[in-house]
């Protein structure tokens, strides 16, 4: 389904009007696990059709409706009778190739998805289970790195509901993570 979402990413490339080629992308990004393919290709429609193609718009949301968050959807909704997105909006993910994320995005959002931080705290929790030091290592060098505090929260809180102590890195990460959010 890669392959299908980039061959329709080339089409609107080409033709940012192509709306065979959007519809085609958003069926495409559905087919792929998790928010942000469908969140990036919508993205994109909203930015290529203003007010005149709200029908169009109104089509893509229903279509990827259930994969969006609540706030997300109701930041669509909010935009289809509006005109075209300006191409730099928080609306935006890595998936989306007419649209950009703007500035005032998470360090978080822009280096990893909610998807990816879920994805990263699962692999965690088993890397725990298993003692797997050296997963467990370059996890917390993650949540650092891209200040994923959501990565962090999610593995953290299962480790306590599995009643698995926490080694005296894991607050030295968490201590990191607060300085992190203090400094922006």
């Amino acid at each position: 389904m890669r392959k299908e979402l980039r061959r329709h990413a080339r089409s609107i490339m080409r033709e940012t009007s192509n709306v065979s080629a959007h519809l085609g992308r958003l069926h495409a990004a559905l087919a792929l696990t998790g928010a942000e393919p469908a969140q990036g290709a919508l993205a994109d429609m909203f930015v290529a059709f203003g007010e005149s193609q709200s029908v169009l718009k109104r089509a893509g949301l229903e279509l990827v409706r259930d994969r969006l968050s609540e706030h997300v959807l109701r930041w669509f909704e909010s935009q289809v009778d509006a005109p075209a997105l300006y191409s730099i909006t928080p609306l935006a993910t890595r998936w989306s190739v007419l649209a950009t994320s703007s500035a005032d995005i998470s360090t978080r959002a822009r280096r990893c998805s909610v998807d990816d931080s879920r994805l990263l705290a699962a692999q965690a929790i088993a890397a725990i289970e298993r003692d797997d030091q050296k997963s467990l290592q370059a996890f917390l060098h993650h949540c650092v790195t891209c200040h994923d505090n959501l990565a962090f929260m999610l593995a953290r809180r299962a480790m306590l509901r599995l009643g698995a102590s926490l080694p005296p890195e894991w607050d030295l990460t968490s201590k990191q993570l607060e300085q992190s959010m203090e400094l922006t």
